[in-house]
C-alpha cells in the first residue's frame, strides 16, 4: 500500500480558543518494503503522524491518498476506514494494553475475526503470527495477565500482524524491556518486515534503535519534517539534530573524540560494528 501525503496539516480543538495546530506542510510517501524511523523530540508531532497515516486522525488541511485515492472525499469514507485499518497496522506505546480478551490464543484471533474470516481460518492466522513472533506454544490458552512483558508484547505484536497488514507502525514497541527484550523484539521485527515484505514504521526515542535497525529516518520538529533520508545521511547532520533534542548513535561520537585525538579515522558511522571497521582501517 501506498500512502501519500500533500501538504498536510492537523490541529487540534480547531476554531476554538484552545486550537493547537500538531502537524503542518507534510509532504510524505510511505508503503515500499522496508524499515522506516519516525524520531523528534517530545511534542514533535510523531504520535499525530502516525495516527493519520492508519486513518485514526483525519487531517485538518491538505491531501492523504491511500493507493492513490482520497478516501475523505467519499460520503461513505469511515467504511473505506475500516479496510484502511486492516492493512496499515498500529502497535501501540504500550502493546500490552490492546490485550483484551481471556486468554493470547482468542486475542489473536479478534482481528481476523473482524475481517469476516471464518473460525479456522482466523485460527490459522493467529497460530501463524504467533509462531512469527516466536511466542510459546504452551503459553497459548493463558490469560494475558500471566504474561511476562517481552510476552506480552510479543502477543500485541501477533494480534496486528494477523491482519496481514501492509504498513506496520510501531510506537515505542521496545518502552519498559530490559536490554535483551529490547534486542529480541526488534530482531524478531526485522525478520518479519524482510520474511512478509511489508513496510514497517518505527517511532523510537532511542538512536542506537534506529541506527541498528532503520534504513530511513524522517525526522520531525514542531510538526515540521526537518528530515527524511537515509539513517547514515540523517545522522551526519548530528548538530542540527542536538539543536532540537536529539542526538546521534554513540558511536558517531565516539569517532568524533578519536578524529578530535589526532586520529585519521572515518566519522562516517553509525554504529558499533562501523566504528570497529573505521578504527581498525585508520590503525592500519
Amino acid at each position: 500500500m501506498k500512502i501519500t501525503l500533500k501538504n498536510v496539516e492537523y490541529t487540534y480543538n480547531p476554531d476554538t480558543s484552545f486550537a493547537a495546530r500538531a502537524l503542518s506542510g507534510i509532504n510524505l510517501e510511505i508503503g515500499d518494503p522496508g524499515f522506516g524511523a519516525i524520531i523528534g523530540s517530545t511534542g514533535s508531532g510523531k504520535s499525530t503522524l502516525i495516527q493519520i497515516l492508519n486513518g485514526l486522525l483525519k487531517p485538518t488541511a491538505g491531501t492523504i491518498l491511500f493507493d492513490g485515492e482520497n478516501i475523505y472525499e467519499k460520503d461513505d469514507y469511515k467504511k473505506s476506514l475500516r479496510q484502511i485499518r486492516c492493512r496499515v497496522g498500529e502497535v501501540f506505546q504500550y502493546p500490552e494494553n490492546q490485550l483484551f480478551e481471556s486468554d493470547v490464543i482468542t486475542d489473536v484471533c479478534f482481528g481476523p475475526k473482524n475481517l469476516g474470516l471464518e473460525k479456522e481460518q482466523a485460527l490459522e492466522r493467529a497460530e501463524k503470527a504467533l509462531e512469527d513472533v516466536n511466542f510459546p506454544k504452551e503459553s497459548y490458552k493463558k490469560s494475558p495477565l500471566e504474561l511476562s512483558g517481552g510476552q506480552m508484547r510479543r502477543a500485541a505484536i501477533a494480534g496486528v500482524l494477523a491482519m496481514e497488514p501492509e504498513v506496520l507502525i510501531l510506537d515505542e514497541p521496545t518502552a519498559g524491556l530490559d536490554p535483551q527484550g529490547k534486542t529480541e523484539i526488534l530482531d524478531k521485527i526485522k525478520e518479519i518486515q524482510q520474511k512478509r515484505q511489508i513496510a514497517v514504521l518505527l517511532v523510537s526515542h532511542s538512536m542506537e534503535e534506529v541506527a541498528a535497525y532503520a534504513q530511513r529516518a524522517i525526522v520531525l520538529h514542531k510538526g515540521h519534517i526537518l528530515f527524511d533520508a537515509p539513517v547514515k545521511e540523517v545522522f551526519s547532520h548530528y548538530k542540527e539534530l542536538e539543536k532540537i533534542g536529539l542526538k546521534a548513535p554513540k558511536a558517531r561520537y565516539f569517532v568524533e573524540e578519536l578524529k578530535a585525538a589526532g586520529l585519521e579515522i572515518d566519522t562516517d558511522v553509525i554504529n558499533i560494528d562501523q566504528a570497529k571497521d573505521a578504527i581498525l582501517k585508520a590503525l592500519k
